[in-house]
């Protein structure tokens, strides 16, 4: 019988190492005749595709000639295709995947490694050399901040465990963006506004601005980006009467969609954003720069992108009208300076931000489920309208020092310290009147939990040219950090299940050594191969109290719950987890015209923090089990002739458990939540002339396979979904103008399902839903 791993390498490998052969009996063919190839694409008219600069290894390095897995989006490109975010960048990267409940609140996983449990990411995120750390007990998971993508250098997504340079949390991998510099050679400006409305919705409108400004000619610059977005909702807030229980012994909800309609609320899910970016540049020579910088951003949304799994209509279903704001605001300054000697940089970035997020869901209906009410009308023996609010308060003070030869002889090298501190306060609260006559009080649980991570490292970086074509590369980190949680908590469903609070602490630390070889071969300019061996890993830390006090309704039922696992109560903390990948991969640029980039994978990732999903609606996080990970990715770009470009990226992952894990309800063999075991996008564009002006047409396409995905309790299945987007444009001298459709067959996108602030229940989930069909236009002008 063919092995798990057997069907992998004949599904996936095989066409890969087909392709790889059949580059290799071109590559000879190519090197003998590059001039009599360059000399009839000239003839042809198509145009050879310019090299593309990265900073992801920390020194300027061109895409094609860095020996690993990473895709690169400029500016101008992030500009021209019209993407203004992180979620709609991640549908074109191979190996990447996304949990969201909307704007400020996305969460990104790699290469098979799911984030679900633990209260540290499994992918990096870096905004310039800054480490931006998601809080640390947020119920939403391990959100990023969303910031506006105008004027920027690139977007760099890393694949694979970063654990060398990029440290903790970047064990599947990381993401960069990287902002634009000031420039003190010249004055420059631009300003672009997005006007577009989308079904279901109304209108929308992004207004964005940037001005350059050479304070002191040559020496000294500033730069400032300013932002200002709208984005209507297209999901609604339904007010029901008669609000019916949950049936068939409570694990089938009741026919909400047939209840008598109080009230609907349109577009409860909009956004508002608001954000500046202030950059100074100071080169008073040709050796030193010191760049202070100045970013803040805030968001604002009157409710979540999600829709209630059942009936299954693009709404929320609520028996009192609650609302459900989010707020997010986020704020960082600091300076990085750069100095260079003769024989290499010193490079030091400073930083510190701080990041408030504020999250308020309805609890009527979950509440009136896990507390055993006969109904939600306090007339009839429930509590009423019941909301709970989630206040999650980030900050985190970080420094890095590097040191980064600059020769081109064989040997080149990094080395650098790294130290963060970081404070995550995490506070719920829900006061609700209508308890009072029923529990003794109308505090159903005020929680204070703060979370402290200290992090030291030391990490480098060698790569010795063993001959002209074969380089070897060793990397290495050591990393300390050290965690502590302390809670305080009361309330009805707390362990005392009074107003009495309870105290606890948990801590864990740890240590240890992340290694990285890598060996790469290059044929030319144009045809590389390499092989990689790396480790990632992620913190452990604490875990949030499960009540388990059987004089109590919630704690005796998370007490019979972990007595069934053989457990009288949670584990205050769990233990960091690690990966080992195993990589191998090509990048090939062909005739001036085509590169195919591609890597095949295989990741033992041991310890793995894994959500322990109570039946009492009460998760913890342990170390339960180890998992495996297949994987292969391809990347190509083709100019196929004057002005027309394809591309195309997909990628096939096969992660799962490779042993049953107890309480997790998963077996052997199941596969790791949120990730689809296929993702694909492909995209035309042509550029052509119109007069005196250029024309330009695109049509880009992105799958979503099917996944697996869990708020906790139950367990879930996301169906696989496609989009089809399609834009236009015309562009003269300073300015363009473009005409965009999104979503153009208007796809019901479920992302993800997302987890409740109060209680996940079996009889329905709240599924984060992506945008429908959005017809608009786009103007953008550069000022000379």
């Amino acid at each position: 019988m063919e092995t798990r791993t057997g069907i992998f390498l004949r599904r996936t490998l095989v066409s890969c190492i087909a392709l790889s052969l059949g580059q290799m009996y071109v590559i000879g063919a190519a090197s003998q005749s590059a001039h009599a190839q360059t000399a009839s694409t000239a003839k042809r008219g198509v145009a050879v595709e310019q090299e593309v600069i990265i900073t992801a290894t920390k020194r300027k390095t061109s895409l094609q000639s860095t020996p690993i897995a990473i895709t690169a989006i400029s500016g101008a490109s992030l500009e021209k295709q019209g993407l203004t975010n992180l979620e709609q960048v991640a549908h074109s990267v191979p190996g990447i995947a996304i949990k969201s409940s909307g704007p400020g609140q996305t969460e990104f996983e790699m290469r098979g490694l799911s984030s679900a449990g633990g209260s540290s990411p499994t992918v990096g995120f870096y905004l310039d050399d800054t480490a931006i750390t998601p809080p640390a007990a947020a119920q939403a998971g391990k959100v990023v901040i969303d910031p506006n993508l105008y004027d920027l250098q690139d977007v760099e997504v890393l694949r694979g465990p970063q654990g060398t340079l990029y440290g903790a949390g970047s064990m599947g991998g990381t993401i960069r963006v990287v902002t634009n510099k000031p420039d003190p050679t010249g004055f420059h400006a631009s300003a672009q506004t997005i006007l577009s409305g989308t079904d279901g919705g109304g209108f929308n409108h992004g207004e964005n601005v940037m001005v350059n400004v050479p304070l002191v000619p040559d020496t000294l610059a500033l730069r400032v980006v300013g932002s200002e977005a709208y984005t209507s909702g297209w999901i609604s807030r339904n007010v029901v009467g008669n609000f019916p229980v949950a049936q068939g012994n409570g694990l089938t909800r009741g026919n909400v969609g047939s209840a008598p309609l109080i009230s609907s609320q349109a577009g409860v899910n909009d956004e508002e954003l608001l954000g500046t970016r202030v950059a100074l540049r100071y080169t008073p020579n040709d050796d030193l720069t010191v760049t202070p910088f100045l970013f803040f951003q805030q968001i604002h949304s009157n409710g979540m992108s999600t829709v209630d799994s059942n009936p299954g209509t693009a709404a929320h279903y609520q028996p009192f009208n609650v609302a459900e704001p989010y707020d997010d605001r986020f704020a960082t300054y600091g300076v990085t300076g750069d100095y260079k000697f003769n024989a290499f940089d010193v490079t030091s970035s400073t930083a510190y931000w701080s990041r408030n997020s504020t999250t308020t869901q309805d609890a009527s209906e979950p509440l009136q489920y896990s507390l055993g009410l006969p109904s939600v009308y306090t007339s009839q023996g429930g509590i009423g309208p019941s909301s709970i609010t989630e206040y999650d308060l980030t900050h985190q003070i970080s420094e890095e020092l590097r040191i980064t030869s600059r020769n081109n002889s064989v040997l080149q090298w990094i080395v650098g310290a790294y130290y963060s501190d970081f404070t995550s306060d995490y506070n719920l609260t829900s006061i609700i009147p209508g308890a009072a006559p029923i529990f003794g009080t109308n505090n159903l649980i005020r929680q204070v939990q703060p979370t402290t991570i200290t992090q030291y490292a030391g990490f480098g970086e060698a790569t010795y040219a063993i001959t002209s074509k074969l380089k070897a590369n060793v990397g290495l980190r050591y990393y300390s950090y050290s965690t502590t949680v302390n809670t305080a908590v009361s309330g009805i469903v707390s362990q005392s299940g009074t107003n009495a609070t309870t105290y606890t602490s948990a801590g864990e630390s740890n240590s240890g050594i992340n290694p990285k070889f890598n060996l790469s071969y290059t044929f030319d300019n144009d045809h590389m191969i390499y092989a990689t061996i790396a480790k990632g890993f992620r913190p452990g830390g604490g875990n949030q109290p499960v009540p388990a006090n059987p004089a109590t309704t919630e704690g005796a039922s998370c007490l019979a719950a972990l007595q069934a696992l053989g457990k009288n109560s949670a584990p205050g903390s769990y233990g960091p987890d690690s990966v080992w990948s195993y990589e191998a991969g090509e990048k090939a640029r062909l005739f001036g015209m085509l590169t195919v980039d591609g890597a095949v994978y295989y990741e033992n990732w041991t310890g793995v923090q894994q959500v322990i999903p109570l039946s009492c609606g009460f998760p913890y996080t342990d170390n339960a089990g180890n998992a495996a990970v297949y994987g292969a990715e391809l990347e190509v770009h083709a100019n196929l002739a004057n002005g027309l470009v394809w591309s195309g990226s997909g990628d096939y992952t096969d992660a799962y458990l490779t042993q049953t894990t107890a309480g997790t309800g998963e077996q052997k063999g199941a596969p790791l939540q949120d990730i689809s075991p296929w993702t694909a996008s492909t995209s035309l564009d042509y550029s052509f002339p119109v007069k005196d002006m250029e024309g330009s047409t695109s049509i880009d396409y992105e799958f979503q396979g099917t996944r697996t995905d869990a708020t906790y309790y139950p367990m879930n299945h996301l169906p696989a979904y496609s989009l089809v987007n399609l834009r236009g444009g015309l562009s003269e001298d300073a300015w363009t103008v473009s005409v965009f459709v999104d979503n153009l067959t208007n796809t019901r996108s479920l992302i993800t399902d997302t987890t409740s602030l109060s209680v996940n229940l079996p009889t329905f989930n709240r599924i984060a839903m992506g945008q429908p069909l959005t017809i608009g236009m786009q103007l953008d002008y550069k000022f000379r």
